[in-house]
């Protein structure tokens, strides 16, 4: 049986899967980015410097650690990012963004943008429709 916090769960985790289904898709289509890859470079991007620990990727990504780590190879190997070959002085290792990284999220976030209008534009009229059918009914 499912309860009211439960029931809003479950929406809220099918609204965000819609959204992460079409930016992965519009992402990976146009600029070769999953969303993920997205949310990685706008995280380095906002960092000082551009550099930003390893650790510090989790929470953006709702991912562990090992994942963030899995997830850096491809970037760097397309040089969207360079990764501390080792710990720092501080014990941290770290992940900068590269020339290369910034243009291509320059380019993604025009289309990221663009699709997220559209697409909370279309929530906006289901949800519309939606009272709109309850209030006929």
């Amino acid at each position: 049986m499912k309860t009211d916090s439960i029931d809003l769960f479950l929406k809220l985790n099918e609204a965000r899967a819609t959204v992460q289904l079409k930016l992965d898709e519009e992402l990976g289509t146009l600029h070769g980015l999953s969303l993920s890859d997205f949310i990685v470079l706008l995280s380095l991007s906002g960092a000082k410097d551009g550099r930003q620990v390893v650790g510090d990727l989790v929470r953006p990504l709702g991912v562990q650690r090992s994942a963030v780590v899995r997830q850096l190879i491809p970037l760097e190997k397309t040089g969207h990012i360079k990764r501390d070959s080792g710990p720092a002085s501080d014990g941290k290792r770290y992940v900068a963004i590269r020339p290369v990284g910034r243009r291509v999220l320059s380019e993604a976030l025009t289309t990221a943008d663009m699709h997220l209008l559209r697409l909370f534009e279309e929530l906006k009229m289901s949800k519309m429709d939606f009272h709109a059918k309850r209030l006929a009914g």
